[in-house]
């Protein structure tokens, strides 16, 4: 049945990036968000809506990390594009349950160099990787190893939740 205060969902998928530098570095902040909406362009989405906290630690309060759930659970956010889990939590826990809590409002979250990031137990779409600089370190090429066994050298904070 159709719920008038949920919107329909559109054949286009909407999505929306998720960033937060700390300590805040401009430059940076703007590379990431550069290539977060490569990411998006390569995966045929549409310019996503940007969600930043900016220079704010995962100990306190997350302003625009609860607007982006709560945009995530009215329905009108599909996919979030986020640098890496660490954005959420550096602790890996606090990390999944954030991207559980996406994942049971319907959003796929992905992780630019282009994994995507699920809930332990949960199957991964095949999604186009490429090398990104995040905003806690250098460059990392995460194409497949030429032996096809799995993702090349990279950061921790780059592995799946």
């Amino acid at each position: 049945m159709h719920d008038p205060h949920r919107p329909v969902r559109p054949s286009v998928r909407r999505s929306a990036m998720y960033l937060r530098c700390r300590p805040y570095d401009a430059r940076e902040a703007q590379y990431v968000r550069t290539s977060m909406e490569l990411l998006a362009a390569r995966l045929g989405l549409p310019l996503p809506d940007v969600y930043a906290d900016h220079g704010l630690s995962t100990r306190g309060p997350l302003p625009s990390l609860e607007h982006l759930v709560s945009a995530a659970e009215q329905g009108w956010v599909d996919v979030v594009l986020v640098p890496g889990p660490f954005v959420f939590a550096l602790d890996d826990r606090a990390a999944a349950d954030t991207v559980r809590r996406l994942a049971r409002a319907g959003c796929e979250v992905v992780e630019a160099p282009g994994r995507v990031v699920r809930p332990r137990g949960v199957l991964r779409d095949g999604v186009a990787a490429y090398g990104v600089r995040g905003c806690d370190g250098p460059a990392h090429d995460v194409r497949p190893a030429r032996d096809g066994a799995g993702p090349g050298p990279g950061p921790a904070a780059y592995q799946a939740v």
